[in-house]
């Protein structure tokens, strides 16, 4: 694992090659806009803050002679996404998988389609899919029927056809290897950003209304997918006994998607369930820390949000979470309720470590953004996937 780490962090510290010249006409490039009909879990994050960043470098050179040739195309329930430089334009009668494999294509026809959310239309060949992880596969019990189905058939098939897969680590490039049978060396990685949620204003008002005004508390974010580890953060918080230190938990489940999760209720944890990018960001910036030793992620998201707000960060040892946040977060076993116990009464105690960890979390996050995300899939697109 050491040396695709090693290749990974070049990567993410931003040692790409220049973009290409475009040679020839621009292409024309169509974007799957159902990603404005769901609510906006992980892919859908990574699909919103890569097509704003694409639309921001449409002003740039090389990149301003895309500029006209690329619009989204959406169900007509899509909700509204302002842009300078990338229309939308809803079309179609139908919505999910059927406007996704038969009405998007039929509208997108003769242009490179870009998918940014794990799938795409089959039918297709001259399109980009970004798959982002192999979880269905490697963690089936954490979906519904319907989900595990829909996702089991369509990648492998879909990384079969398309012109072109990307993927968002190392670790999930070696993942949908060994669950999908695709051919890893014509598989590129784009790493996500994380510095959406820096510019996003915080809402201080966020702490008088969850009751954590003047409070200290320890964060999870996202925790209600059983991969996220929910049971053992929740275990080393009680062992840790720390007085009257709240561990809170954000984030909702979808039952259609991660099927029926453990309800759990303990004293001094507090669920707050679905909150704003503020209210995020608030809490973020008041933690003692993000705990997130999660069980298996294609990259990691929840981290590099709380680098870019300076909040320190506990991950698990797994490993595109070591790949992305490196030596600026600590690390425990997926199963080490003693050390995350440890870890966490080591950052109640210790401000300097706090502090510590805040400024490594800074400089880790400026090696992963949104612009060096939309920039690698502009290049593949400028250079064309046949």
């Amino acid at each position: 694992m050491g040396d695709y780490f090693e290749q990974s962090q070049e990567l993410a510290q931003g040692n790409q090659p220049a973009a290409p010249l475009v040679i020839g006409a621009a292409p024309r490039i169509a974007i799957n806009g159902r990603f404005l009909t769901q609510k906006t879990w992980g892919v859908q994050r990574f699909a919103i803050e890569t097509v704003r960043a694409i639309d921001a470098l449409l002003d740039a050179d090389p990149y301003r002679a895309l500029k006209g040739h690329i619009e989204i195309i959406a169900p007509a329930e899509a909700r509204d996404f302002p842009l300078k430089n990338i229309p939308l334009r809803r079309a179609g009668f139908f919505s999910g998988y059927v406007w996704e494999q038969f009405e998007f294509p039929l509208h997108a026809s003769g242009r490179l389609l870009l998918n940014l959310c794990m799938l795409g239309p089959l039918l297709m060949r001259h399109q980009i899919v970004v798959v982002h992880d192999a979880t269905v596969r490697a963690l089936p019990d954490n979906f519904s029927p319907r989900f595990r189905a829909a996702y089991g058939f369509l990648i492998p098939r879909l990384c079969a056809r398309a012109d072109l897969v990307v993927t968002v680590s190392e670790f999930s490039r070696q993942e949908i290897g060994k669950w999908y049978g695709a051919d890893i060396g014509k598989i590129p990685i784009c790493y996500e950003g994380g510095d959406h949620i820096s510019a996003t204003t915080a809402d201080p008002t966020a702490l008088d209304r969850f009751g954590l005004r003047d409070k200290k508390y320890f964060l999870g974010v996202g925790v209600t997918s059983s991969n996220k580890n929910i049971e053992m953060v929740l275990a080393a918080f009680l062992q840790a006994k720390l007085g009257d230190t709240l561990l809170v938990l954000t984030g909702e489940s979808s039952v259609s998607v991660h099927g029926q999760l453990t309800n759990m209720q303990a004293e001094n944890v507090r669920k707050v369930g679905h909150v704003s990018d503020p209210e995020l960001r608030t809490l973020y910036q008041h933690a003692l820390a993000l705990t997130y030793p999660s069980r298996y992620e294609g990259f990691g998201l929840p981290p590099q949000e709380a680098m870019n707000c300076g909040c320190p960060v506990i991950i698990s040892d797994q490993p595109a979470l070591v790949e992305i946040c490196g030596d600026a977060a600590l690390q425990c076993g997926v199963d080490d309720v003693a050390e995350l116990t440890r870890l966490m009464r080591a950052l109640h105690s210790d401000p300097a470590l706090r502090e510590r960890l805040k400024i490594a979390g800074f400089e880790r996050a400026r090696q992963f953004t949104w612009h060096k995300t939309a920039r690698n899939l502009l290049d593949h697109c400028l250079k064309g996937v046949v």
